[in-house]
């Protein structure tokens, strides 16, 4: 098979565009540079598996270097989470491009990029804990270390308690709500919901789901933990997502909650029925 050109590769990416297009820090930054990378990977003879598993690798020591306590090397580990994030988004090009798409592909990419997520916030309160010069308030209620060290850490578990709840929507309720949804009358109860809530300011909704949207993908962490570096407001960033997660939690819980009530009710209502 010829070697793809950077027009090729682009265009095998089309279908994420949209997805894409309003996520501008993956949109105008790292999704053009990871087809240039796939384009030398590719000559390289590299496979995706092979990029999945560099990244995971590039993406820990990038952690690694963050939390050793050696201030110097903390422009080094940002640099390497970003190159993390490039290859995270290069296996995929890889695949698409050379067609070589797969289930294990699809895992391997799904782990390797989990193995730094689901630590990211513990690894910043412990990079806060070796380096309190980068807080705006380095004394914290006068455990400022110890409190920044937690509070990180409990971060990051409020970013996997959302994962863990999403998943578990998935799996156990979300094929009996889009059943619900598709029948006749929610159809249409759905049709007037939506036009009652056009008229009542879908614009400003439309602005939230969009911020929500870029605010929890990796490339804007990495590019807001950049800024809080270079800044030294890292305790700033790690406040906001604290508090950030939390809400998140508590809506996804309500929501989900309602859904499954609906679902039990409209399960119950059919039984009776028939």
């Amino acid at each position: 098979m010829k070697d793809p050109t950077l027009s090729e590769i682009r265009a095998c990416h089309a279908w994420k565009k949209e997805y894409e297009r309003y996520l501008p820090v993956s949109r105008f930054l790292f999704r053009p540079i990871s087809f240039l990378i796939t384009w030398m990977a590719i000559r390289m003879g590299l496979t995706s598996e092979a990029v999945s598993w560099l990244s995971s690798i590039i993406g820990l020591a990038g952690c690694f270097l963050l939390v050793i306590g050696k201030s110097h090397y903390l422009p080094m580990g940002i640099g390497f989470l970003f190159l993390f994030n490039l290859l995270d988004c290069v296996d995929g090009s890889i695949a698409r491009t050379m067609k070589t798409e797969n289930p294990y592909g699809r895992f391997l990419d799904s782990i390797c990029g989990g193995v730094v997520d689901l630590v990211f916030w513990g690894v910043i309160g412990l990079m806060t804990f070796h380096h309190p010069f980068l807080l705006l308030w380095p004394d914290a209620f006068g455990n400022g270390a110890l409190f920044w060290l937690l509070l990180g850490w409990a971060t990051s578990y409020l970013y996997i308690y959302l994962g863990y709840m999403e998943r578990t929507f998935d799996e156990l309720l979300r094929s009996n709500w889009e059943r619900m949804e598709a029948s006749e009358d929610e159809k249409a109860t759905r049709s007037m919901a939506k036009e009652k809530e056009i008229k009542s300011g879908e614009g400003a909704s439309q602005w939230v789901r969009l911020l929500n949207n870029n605010l929890r993908v990796r490339e804007t962490h990495y590019v807001l933990l950049l800024f809080a570096f270079l800044f030294r407001v890292i305790d700033l960033l790690l406040l906001s997502y604290f508090f950030y997660y939390i809400a998140y939690d508590i809506a996804l819980v309500i929501a989900y909650s309602r859904r499954g009530r609906m679902i039990k009710e409209h399960t119950s209502f059919i039984e009776r029925m028939q």
